[in-house]
Order: structure tokens, then C-alpha cells, then sequence
């Protein structure tokens, strides 16, 4: 049974990695399980059940991963010398500042398992110390890797503090994984251990990664091709995510907007998978990066209708639309990250009052709390989760708003 086939995969560092907390429930259960957490924050405002959309894939599922460098935990304490092991893995569970020696990852990209092998050996040899964020010491920081699940291309980009070392060697080692990699190395100035760089330089292959979306449409599919640089946010389950698009492109043309606006736009993924139903569509992004590849994007896959905003969402709603408003007919899509929308930009978009608001969210217990915000002149038509990550507690929201 399917139930036997999930336990049976369980993987070795659950309950000690910080990644994942549900590999030991069958998934079956972990779509129920959120389906009545779904329920249980948006009673409130929502009596009827929440159906959760299964991915379509729960092994191996993630298209980017990022381990960490770091030191060996001791429990016990560390060795009379002082010296703590180098390992190259993801966080411990409850003790952050701690990594764990992954040597495989259920969940993360195939192939990742060789790759880290590879680059633990690259590190010994060359006795390249990790940086340790606690004593602000070290060079290597993350390893971060990208995968085009529908493309298979890859991506791998090595996150370092300021130092000198040899990239040739670390080049061939992952070229003898994966030949045909986009390589990377990034420079660090921060002292955090957030997988960011600022300054990037390409070592081996093409700049990009390209990733696809098989986004049903109807009785087809819409199939657009993205690029990504190594710092693009795209959803981690790319699979998933299609899924996700195909709601939001079924709702926005159910509801027949002449004009769609994609607040935090990305890269252009919900704008472009939209584009076809609407006259015209309005992407604002903060980041000029993801601008630069949501214009490119658009190109490549032959929307012309679509126009980019590098600007917050809060001054292109405060500043940008003072005087003409929204176009008429219109509708918003909000995607924001974790912390949600700033104040000012919901209270804003309810002044301009579209049509209807579709609010896509990874962090729930936030929407329901900014959920009150709308609903003076909204009502509230639909709440339906989408699970991009299979093991883990946390889950995709859609709120369908329709103005009153």
C-alpha cells in the first residue's frame, strides 16, 4: 500500500536535520493534517471544508536546495583540542547555529546526494575551513543548488566569505556530477549565514537555468519556459506549483478582468500564466533582477500585453496609482513573501477596490490574521490550500476575494 511505501522511505537524519517534520506520517494523512489546520485558523470567516491539492510528487520534489558549511556538533562536547570536524550539510533541528553532515536528501534535487559527496572531499582536500557564524571566522558559507525539473539543467553556485582560494578544483568536481552546470561563485560580506551574495561571478557554463510549466489551461496546458539566475525566487516544487498557477488562471478567467495586476511579481511566472486571459497585465517587483528576467521571460514565451514594475508593491500603490486608480475591471493577485503585505499597501489595495483579490500565501496563520482587512468590502468566495512541501508543517494558501 502507498501508506507502507512513504514510512518505508524515511529518511536517516529525520528528527535530527531541521528540514523536515512529517516524514514519518503517511502523506495521505499529512494532506488531512493540513487540510484541518487550513480549517481550523479561517473558521472565522470560512465554514465550509478546505481541500488541500496534493503534490504530485513527494520524493525528491525540491528544485533548489542550499546546504550549509558549518562545524560538527559534539553532544558531548567538542574534542579536548578545540578543533570541531567540517561538515557540509543542513541546519540542526532547534540549534541553528549547528549543521548536520548530510549525505542524502529525499527531498531535494536528484543527483544532490554525489554532488555533496564531491564537494566534502573538494573542502577536506584543500582544508577550506567553514565559516562559523558564531565567531564570524571561516570562508565557505553554502552551496547552492538549482535544479530544472522539467528541463533537467543545473545550477550550482558556491557562497563564500571575502579569501582567496583556487575555484579550478571546486569547477571539476562539479563538472564530474554534473558536465553541464552553470557554475558560480558568490562573495559574502555579511556575517549571517543567509545563502545571499553580493558579488557574483560566473565560473563554468550558461548564466541561466531554464525551468518549464505545464500549467493546465482547460482542456490543455499552457507551457511557458522561465529563466532563472542563480537568486530567482521560483516555487521549490515545481510540479506542485503548476497546479497551483492552473487555479489562479481558472479563477482570473472565470472572472474575466480586462486588466490583471501581479503584486510581487518575481519573475513573471503568475503574470505569464495569466497573460492569455486577460487584455492586459501589470507586474510589480522590488527586485530589478527579477524585473530584468520577468521582461525576458515574457519575451521568450511571446506575451506582449505584459509590462513590468520594478517598485514596491506599497509605492506603486501609494504612488503610482494615486491619481488614475486601477484600471477598470480589474483584479489583483498577491503573492508576498512570509511577512505578508506591508499595511499600507493591503489597506491600499482595498481603497482602490478591484474586483477581485486573489491572495496566494505560504504563511496561513498570517492571512487569517490580515483576512479582517478585506472583509468589509470583500466577500470572501474561496480558500483552498495547494501542499508544496510534502514532510513538511507548512502549506500554500488561495483566498478568492470578490468585491461586495
Amino acid at each position: 500500500m502507498m501508506e507502507n511505501v512513504y514510512v518505508a522511505q524515511l529518511c536517516s537524519y529525520f528528527g535530527e536535520c531541521g528540514g523536515c517534520q512529517l516524514q514519518d506520517v503517511p502523506y495521505e494523512e499529512q494532506v488531512v493534517r493540513k487540510a484541518d489546520a487550513l480549517e481550523e485558523l479561517f473558521l472565522p470567516f470560512w465554514k465550509a471544508p478546505i481541500p488541500v491539492q496534493p503534490s504530485p510528487v513527494v520524493w525528491h520534489y525540491r528544485n533548489k536546495v542550499d546546504p550549509t558549511f558549518g562545524v560538527k556538533f559534539y553532544p558531548e562536547g567538542p574534542p579536548e583540542d578545540g578543533a570541531r570536524e567540517p561538515v557540509l550539510g543542513f541546519k540542526r533541528k532547534g540549534r541553528w547555529y549547528w549543521c548536520i553532515d548530510i549525505h542524502e536528501c529525499l527531498i531535494g534535487p536528484e543527483g544532490l546526494a554525489a554532488l555533496l559527496r564531491a564537494v566534502r572531499r573538494w573542502m577536506h582536500d584543500h582544508d577550506l575551513p567553514p565559516f562559523d557564524s558564531r565567531k564570524g571566522e571561516g570562508l565557505l558559507k553554502t552551496l547552492l543548488v538549482r535544479e530544472g525539473k522539467r528541463t533537467k539543467e543545473r545550477m550550482v553556485a558556491l557562497i563564500t566569505r571575502e579569501g582567496r582560494f583556487d575555484p579550478g578544483p571546486f569547477v571539476q568536481v562539479v563538472q564530474d556530477v554534473f558536465p553541464a552546470a552553470s557554475i558560480w561563485h558568490g562573495v559574502s560580506h555579511r556575517t549571517s549565514d543567509v545563502a545571499i551574495a553580493d558579488e557574483m561571478t560566473l565560473l563554468a557554463g550558461a548564466e541561466t537555468l531554464h525551468e518549464e510549466l505545464h500549467i493546465p489551461a482547460g482542456d490543455g496546458t499552457r507551457i511557458l519556459r522561465f529563466q532563472l539566475s542563480p537568486f530567482s525566487f521560483f516555487q521549490t516544487n515545481t510540479l506542485a506549483a503548476e497546479r497551483l498557477y492552473g487555479v489562479i488562471r481558472e479563477r482570473v478567467q472565470a472572472r474575466a478582468p480586462r486588466v490583471l495586476y501581479d503584486l510581487y511579481a518575481g519573475i513573471g511566472t503568475i503574470a505569464l500564466a495569466c497573460a492569455d486571459v486577460v487584455e492586459q497585465v501589470h507586474g510589480v517587483e522590488e527586485v530589478f533582477a527579477a524585473t530584468e528576467d520577468a521582461e525576458l521571460n515574457a519575451e521568450e514565451n511571446g506575451v506582449s500585453n505584459a509590462t513590468f514594475y520594478t517598485e514596491k508593491t506599497k509605492n506603486f500603490l501609494l504612488g503610482r496609482l494615486t491619481e488614475g486608480g486601477l484600471a477598470p475591471n480589474a483584479a489583483a493577485v498577491v503573492d508576498p513573501p512570509r511577512a505578508g503585505m506591508h499595511p499600507k499597501a493591503l489597506r491600499r489595495l482595498v481603497d482602490l477596490a478591484p474586483e477581485t483579490i486573489l491572495y496566494v500565501s505560504c504563511n496561513p496563520k498570517l492571512l487569517a490574521r490580515e483576512m479582517p482587512s478585506f472583509l468589509d468590502a470583500y466577500t470572501l468566495e474561496e480558500v483552498r490550500g495547494v501542499d508544496l512541501f510534502p514532510h513538511t508543517r507548512h502549506v500554500e494558501v488561495l483566498a478568492c476575494l470578490y468585491r461586495k
